[in-house]
């Protein structure tokens, strides 16, 4: 378990404010850097106990992968919402077909003026995490496997 240091979280939040508009990103959690460049949130009570007990393999929410060396930070369906009121940037409106061909991890045919290599969905106030937008106008969306909706 590795608590993201002040100049690690500065540089986070840094990308999520010139990706996404988030000023007070996670301000009341930790930031934990877990595995595969995976940062997950958790509370500092949460922290305490899991260091007095013994193999404890995780603590906290995904929330973002956070890629240093690239500077990229995508955000995960908790971590999106987690934000939702905060997120005025590179946020996508999806049609509920455009929804379900996300949830199932389908590449979406839209084009978004952005700078951004990734965007947020979202339909109505519902967040659906992150999509890394190619140069050919299509969003991919980045929902692990085991959460993908079965295509029909």
């Amino acid at each position: 378990m590795k608590i993201l240091s002040n100049s690690e979280r500065q540089l986070f939040e840094k990308l999520l404010f010139y990706q996404h508009g988030v000023k007070e990103a996670f301000r009341e959690f930790i930031l934990i850097m877990s595995g595969d460049n995976k940062v997950r949130a958790t509370t500092v009570e949460t922290v305490e106990v899991a260091r007095k007990l013994r193999k404890v393999l995780q603590v906290g929410v995904y929330v973002a992968k956070y890629r240093k060396n690239k500077n990229e930070v995508f955000l995960s369906i908790e971590g999106s919402q987690l934000l939702n009121d905060q997120l005025c940037k590179n946020v996508v409106e999806l049609s509920e077909e455009e929804c379900k061909e996300w949830m199932q991890g389908t590449p979406i045919c839209r084009p978004v003026d952005t700078s951004s290599r990734y965007i947020v969905g979202r339909i109505d106030k519902i967040y659906l995490g992150s999509a890394r937008v190619s140069r050919d106008n299509k969003l991919y969306p980045q929902i692990a496997v085991w959460r993908r909706l079965p295509e029909e």
